[in-house]
């Protein structure tokens, strides 16, 4: 929701030419932006919480970046084939299955460090070990030529010239004409950041709610148990 707000007012800045509606921009790129963070965070949550489910901490890694792979390849894949059948052309470099590989993997390796089955540990410090890893994974992805939610609306704009979204204000932020390779990395620094904590900081509070009475009372009957009907500990 903050990454949708913040690319929609930024595409609404100056007025769109044509008459086109402020609000209709903010609301397309936060609902487009929701749509994209909600999958995702259900793959990469799903595939840390498998590799949790193992026993198997360091792979927290890993099942974070097979998830993002999975959902990056599947997402990119369905939006090609839509951009064809509707348009009969795609953007091309729009973010996939290897920028998913590497903020999945950001995000898995923030949950491990963040130690977010640790009682101990804050949600405010929970947050800031997986945001400076997910960022981390954000920017990598950018320095190895690929993009993220700002890059691939970039995309889409030089497939589509006579679309009124674009987000190439930000680059003057950093000096640059567009979305120069600056202010994307800074870009992807801040998505990768705000997408692992959200996932992190919610599987926190998630298995918090499931350490208390009533939550084990609840899990005793479903599908996460352990021995005498107690929900197992993250880490």
């Amino acid at each position: 929701m903050i990454g949708g707000l913040a690319y929609g007012f930024v595409a609404a800045t100056p007025p769109l030419p044509g008459g086109g509606g402020a609000a209709s921009s903010v609301f397309v790129l936060l609902w487009l932006t929701l749509a994209v963070a909600f999958v995702g965070g259900a793959s990469v949550s799903l595939g840390i919480a498998i590799a949790e489910a193992a026993g198997k901490r360091p792979w927290l890694t890993l099942g974070g970046a097979v998830g993002g792979m999975i959902v990056g390849g599947v997402v990119k894949l369905l939006g090609i084939d839509a951009f064809n059948l509707l348009f009969g052309q795609s953007p091309t470099g729009i973010t996939g299955g290897l920028e998913g590989l590497f903020l999945g993997a950001g995000v898995g390796l923030g949950a491990t460090l963040s130690g977010m089955g640790r009682s101990d540990r804050s949600l405010r410090s929970v947050a800031a070990r997986a945001a400076l890893c997910g960022g981390a994974a954000g920017s990598v992805v950018v320095l190895l030529g690929g993009h993220l939610m700002a890059g691939s609306f970039e995309q889409l704009v030089q497939t589509f010239p006579q679309s009124r979204i674009g987000l190439a204000q930000i680059g003057g932020l950093f000096g640059e004409q567009g979305l120069g390779p600056v202010a994307e990395a800074a870009s992807a620094f801040v998505e990768g950041a705000l997408f692992a904590a959200g996932v992190v900081v919610a599987m926190k509070l998630a298995r918090r709610d499931l350490d208390r009475p009533e939550g084990r009372s609840a899990a005793s009957s479903g599908l996460v148990t352990s021995g005498r009907g107690s929900a197992p500990r993250l880490g």
